[in-house]
């Protein structure tokens, strides 16, 4: 056996493997051997066959086990001898099956792990810009909140559609005269002026009646999330199909007990903690994304494409969300197109996790019994159930590795930002 390792790049080796006729033959007389033991032929006991009986009849049968048992033995056996240890199964490139007395030759790639070191994860210098909070900001979600509970009443007929309005409308869309299916949709809700549509559909909404029909025509932005029609001009045809005007409950007490509070001003209270929350979010976000751009700035590395997938897999059936079926979340994921677009999303989440892997590693970071208690109780925080002991020690026990990592990860994400220098940017 003769193997030659070739490097494709830094996480990618092929192999080439080959196999001479003394090889071939032994491992085609060991499955003749063992077909023999089993072959039921009429006139001759089991194991009595003549091999050259055995060979004439299942010699077309038998090639690809011989594949498989030269490929197990020496593909292995070349990556112990020349020291590599691969992420994933190889990938196997030959698809020839060999033939007695002649030499057998085969190729494969092997995924392996990046030597990662990450520089520069501390002493970043972060800043972020504070979310709006005050009492005009409880009021906007109060408002917010009023509406989502309102009652809804049609127009007079001949009604147009103005801001504060609810709308019902079909739409279908069409780029350079192509359908476009994730634009298709019928029956789509929306309320006038609270900018929840794209402004030219809304400036177009704007004056039409039940019934009514429209064409509007408006340009993607860039950032759309199908990279192949971003920046492209859309028409869109609008169908109106209802109309209502929503009446809004008064903001006092009985609203708040709608809600399954006591008082307007407990309910201004959980609004304004639920807005302290959503700007610390807001202010780690935006922290996290520097540190991510530093970090990747600093330490340049490929990705293995096996992991790659991984990640894309993950993407695809997260955006198919839990309504989405086996089958179809299946038939997204082997999608050229749609692995392409989440293809580069893929590559920066794989990075970013593996430059997380080596800060812990390096910094000896783990998850202790007071992070999982924490992490279970932010999670029931503001849902008015008590956590005593034994189902504390019950949630702690059912959290699986998935669980365990993502806090691994914050713990790591939090070692970066202190031992930054973050500033509030001004407005």
């Amino acid at each position: 056996m003769k193997a030659q390792v070739e490097e494709i790049n830094s996480v990618q080796k092929r192999i080439k493997i080959e196999c001479g006729k003394d090889d071939v033959n032994l491992v085609f007389d060991n499955v003749y051997e063992n077909v023999r033991k089993k072959a039921k032929i009429q006139g001759f006991r089991p194991g009595k066959a003549p091999l050259g009986m055995i060979r004439k009849l299942y010699g077309a049968s038998v090639a690809s086990e011989v594949a498989d048992k030269l490929i197990r033995q020496y593909l292995f056996e070349a990556m112990e001898s020349e020291s590599i240890q691969p992420i994933s199964a190889p990938v196997l490139e030959t698809s020839t099956l060999p033939e007695q007395d002649k030499e057998y030759s085969f190729s494969a790639v092997i995924d392996l792990m990046p030597n990662v070191t990450v520089e520069g994860y501390k002493g970043l210098e972060l800043s972020y810009t504070a979310a709006k909070l005050g009492e005009d900001s409880v009021n906007e979600e109060l408002t917010a909140l009023r509406s989502q509970q309102a009652k809804t009443q049609p127009t007079e007929e001949g009604a147009s559609a103005k801001e504060g309005m609810l709308v019902t409308f079909d739409q279908a869309a069409t780029i350079d005269g192509k359908e476009i299916k994730e634009m298709q949709a019928q029956e789509i809700k929306a309320e006038i002026g609270k900018q929840q549509l794209f402004p030219a559909l809304e400036e177009a909404l704007v004056g039409m009646k039940v019934g009514e029909e429209k064409e509007a025509k408006f340009t993607l932005p860039d950032n759309y999330n199908d990279k192949d029609i971003a920046g492209k001009e859309a028409s869109v045809n609008l169908v109106l199909k209802a109309l209502h005007t929503p009446i809004l409950p008064e903001l006092d007490d009985e609203f708040a007990k709608d809600l399954g509070l006591e008082s307007l001003d407990e309910l201004k209270t959980k609004v304004a903690e639920r807005l302290e929350q959503q700007a610390e979010g807001f202010k780690r976000n935006q922290l996290e994304s520097q540190i991510f751009t530093a970090l990747d700035k600093a330490n340049q590395f490929e990705v293995p494409p096996v992991i790659v997938d991984q990640v894309i897999d993950s993407m695809i059936a997260e955006s198919a969300g839990d309504k989405a079926d086996e089958k179809q979340v299946a038939e997204l994921k082997s999608e050229k197109a749609t692995r392409d677009r989440f293809r580069e999303d893929a590559k920066a989440r794989s990075r970013n996790t593996l430059m997380l892997h080596e800060i812990i590693k390096n910094e000896k970071l783990e998850v202790t019994d007071e992070d999982l208690e924490e992490s279970i109780k932010s999670m029931f925080a503001g849902s008015g159930q008590e956590i005593d002991s034994s189902i504390l020690q019950s949630l702690k026990k059912s959290m699986n590795q998935q669980q365990r990592e993502n806090l691994l990860f914050k713990k790591a994400v939090d070692f970066v930002i202190t031992n930054s220098t973050i500033t509030e940017k001004p407005e």
